[in-house]
């Protein structure tokens, strides 16, 4: 701030928000685990404190008796190198790509995230160019890696360096030569969660999208050996860029399964690159320090943890968010008009591909940052259009292939989006009606967006008081610096858009958090005074203690660490599937319903997401009767089903009627009344089908809460799924069984 003595008031009030706002943050229940109260992990923090540094050390239920240590470290090592092997061939081809459109004045760090991040994105999209041809060999996949290699060596030999050198430059507001014991305790600091990040990057998939769709689509290309169209998983046609680079890793490793650790390690490093990001954005514009203590929050918060734990898109999104923010930062600051224009390139590149990793990045990334820089270059029309067309050809180039593809595929470049203008081959109304009412809320109220913004501040289980705690403060420097206005903008876009215009997911908010970092870095340079910057710090140290604590614990999510791999890669595997893995072969092929979550099934299967239509239905009801998804809709012959399943080479037919049960729910997605336990029982009447076996214990029919029974009642031939009371005079019901095929 631009004063010589800090306002006693000012210095104050912004103390006072900090420890206020932590202290009702750390009072908290967590909203998803309602039992568990922050005060309860700072009681873990003080009792643990010890062994907090021990990576493999951790609080989970599902590692207990079980071998761990760093001797099972090699157990990693092949999915570690297949993962460093394709990060350095994306950085080959991003160095090379970048070379003529870096400006002048970029720090190391910001060069190898904006190499890294294009490289990234240009191998995901090369992957899809592979598939769509048939190509999926690690030669080919590989293929532009190597030759970019060769040709930033050659460029090593002629100039002796590997990409152009740019001197560091841009706003600073102190000195970047910090102590080095400062930055030796920001490495100490930033150690524990790095190796956490790294190892537990590996750990096996378990949870529900991942396994239905982000891993499972790559899994099917890998095995048919070509990216199709997949019309039975709609979210397969999504902007695949994370699942592109899974499938790299398949094929690296010439395995779905080893591919798949291989993928989420390659993925989880997207969270040490937006750290790098956060880093080199809150340097350039508040200085080294602010810089450090922004990258530590952002590391430190449990999210960041929790996507790197999953393969879910958002930390690509975060990731691209956060660069291209920086990118167009550097635009600001680049000299010369040519160089501008290149900047704005490469703006365009990265946020293009913030909505090549996820559809909503047309809205946090695309709009936004393209907003900023028009208004950047408001005074000069000419110029402004220019940069404009420049920045969407960017955009296009990086998101164009997903949109050709999907256009290729079904006739609609954002299938399943915006079918009311482009239709879809493979959409109708009624589907995109369930699709919308499933992806949008109705709940528009003052009280709802208050509840809503609660949870994003301090109730969700996974953010950090240290976010909004130490960001909001920064709000003092809105009328010294355009970049604190940039970032809130940001922010407050993103909230709003997210409460507006989506179904309020809650990952769905959390590409701001690196730009929420970057704010509460800059409050650091608010006052320079010991009596602002003592308390500050004693608030980060403590703060960071506390996320170490929480990822240690269950609470982010399953983590292998340094756990026997074989044995956690196991525990995820429902008893179902396993049962299904040992006793049928890859001669069989299972018709699942109701069931989409079926990537870790090793054997030949067939299945629909609760949006596309039910392959069951669609293969056994009569095709002139046309009560789609009704349960009075008749059904064709015993013997017409008998050779449609034949034909379709399904020898068993699996039912989980947990997961319809779920969907049928008042206010859920809803599923196809077609499925009925009655339709079942008829097929097994008809001998097209034998007698069930199930595939789980028996439940008490009597545990089901009463909307559960009472819905379940409603479907025709409900008691089929029920037995006899038993010694204890209960009923039980059978959730999921399994029928053999005549």
């Amino acid at each position: 701030m631009p004063e010589s003595k800090p306002s006693p008031f000012l210095l104050t009030a912004a103390l006072l928000w900090v420890f206020g706002f932590l202290l009702f943050f750390y009072w908290q229940n967590l909203d998803n685990n309602s039992s568990v109260s922050r005060g309860t992990l700072w009681v873990g923090v003080v009792g643990n404190l010890p062994t907090l540094l021990n990576p493999f050390d951790i609080s989970h239920p599902s590692v207990d008796h079980v071998d761990a240590g760093w001797h099972l470290l090699p157990q990693r090592w092949p999915f570690l190198q297949a993962a460093g092997i394709l990060l350095l061939a994306a950085w080959c081809i991003g160095a090379l790509i970048t070379r003529p459109l870096l400006p002048a004045g970029v720090s190391r760090t910001e060069r190898f995230v904006l190499q890294s991040g294009v490289g990234l994105s240009a191998q995901s999209a090369w992957t899809l160019f592979c598939g769509a041809g048939s190509w999926l060999t690690p030669v080919s996949v590989l293929a532009p890696g190597v030759i970019c290699l060769v040709g930033l060596l050659v460029a090593f030999a002629l100039y002796g360096r590997l990409t152009a050198n740019s001197a560091v430059s841009g706003a600073r507001t102190e000195s970047d030569s910090l102590p080095v014991r400062f930055w030796c305790l920001a490495i100490f600091a930033a150690s524990p969660f790095v190796i956490l990040i790294m190892l537990n990057g590996m750990t096996p998939p378990y949870d529900f999208d991942v396994r239905e769709y982000h891993l499972q689509g790559p899994k099917e290309w890998f095995l048919a050996g070509r990216i199709s169209f997949l019309g039975h998983n709609v979210y397969t046609s999504f902007p695949f860029l994370s699942e592109m680079l899974s499938l790299s890793a398949m094929v690296v490793t010439g395995d779905w399964n080893d591919g798949a650790l291989a993928g989420k390690e390659l993925l989880a490093t997207f969270q040490l690159l937006t750290t790098l990001a956060v880093f080199a954005t809150a340097r350039r514009w508040f200085g080294t320090s602010s810089g450090l203590i922004a990258s530590i929050i952002y590391l430190s918060v449990p999210w960041t943890y929790r996507i790197s734990l999953t393969a879910y898109a958002e930390g690509a999104a975060t990731f691209y968010l956060i660069s291209t923010l920086m990118c167009a930062t550097i635009v600001k600051t680049s000299d010369g008009h040519i160089r501008t224009r290149r900047s704005v390139l490469l703006t365009g590149l990265l946020a293009g591909s913030a909505m090549a990793a996820k559809y909503p990045g047309v809205l946090s990334v695309v709009i936004p940052v393209g907003f900023l820089l028009i208004w950047s270059f408001r005074r000069d029309p000419r110029k402004m259009l220019t940069l404009s067309g420049i920045y969407a050809a960017g955009v296009l180039i990086t998101v164009g292939p997903w949109l050709i593809r999907n256009l290729h595929d079904t006739g609609n470049p954002v299938y399943p989006l915006v079918y009311s203008i482009f239709g879809a081959d493979d959409w109708s109304p009624e589907m995109d009606a369930k699709w919308e009412r499933a992806h949008s809320s109705s709940d528009h109220t003052l009280i709802g967006m208050l509840s809503h913004l609660r949870s994003v501040l301090v109730g969700s289980d996974w953010t950090s008081g240290l976010l909004f705690g130490l960001a909001v403060p920064s709000i003092l420097l809105l009328r010294y610096k355009s970049q604190i206005r940039w970032l809130w903008f940001m922010v407050l876009w993103m909230l709003v858009t997210w409460w507006g215009l989506t179904h309020r997911i809650d990952r769905f908010w959390i590409p701001i958090l690196p730009a929420v970092a970057v704010l509460a870095g800059a409050t650091w340079t608010l006052f320079s005074t010991r009596l602002w910057r003592i308390p500050l710090l004693t608030a980060i140290i403590s703060g960071t203690l506390f996320n170490l604590q929480l990822w240690r614990t269950e609470l982010p999510g399953y983590q292998a660490g340094l756990v026997d791999l074989p044995t956690m890669r196991t525990l995820p595997i429902r008893r179902d599937f396993q049962y299904l893995n040992r006793h049928l072969s890859a001669d069989d092929r299972i018709l699942m319903i109701g069931e989409a979550e079926v990537f870790d099934l090793q054997i030949p299967h067939a299945y629909n997401t609760v949006f596309d239509e039910s392959l069951f239905e669609q293969w056994t009801a009569d095709p002139t009767d046309d009560r789609q998804w009704s349960a009075r809709r008749r059904s064709k012959s015993a013997a017409d089903i008998r050779a449609e399943l034949h034909k379709r080479g399904i020898t068993h037919v699996y039912v989980n009627w947990l997961e319809i049960l779920r969907y049928r729910q008042p206010g859920s997605y809803t599923y196809t009344d077609y499925v009925t336990p009655a339709r079942l029982r008829q097929l097994v009447d008809a001998k097209v089908l034998s007698a069930p076996k199930s595939l789980l214990p028996n439940r008490k029919w009597d545990d089901r809460s009463e909307s559960d029974r009472n819905i379940i009642a409603g479907w025709p031939g409900y008691k089929d799924l029920l037995t006899d009371p038993l010694y204890d005079g209960k009923r039980r019901w059978h959730p999921i069984r399994l029928y053999r095929v005549k």
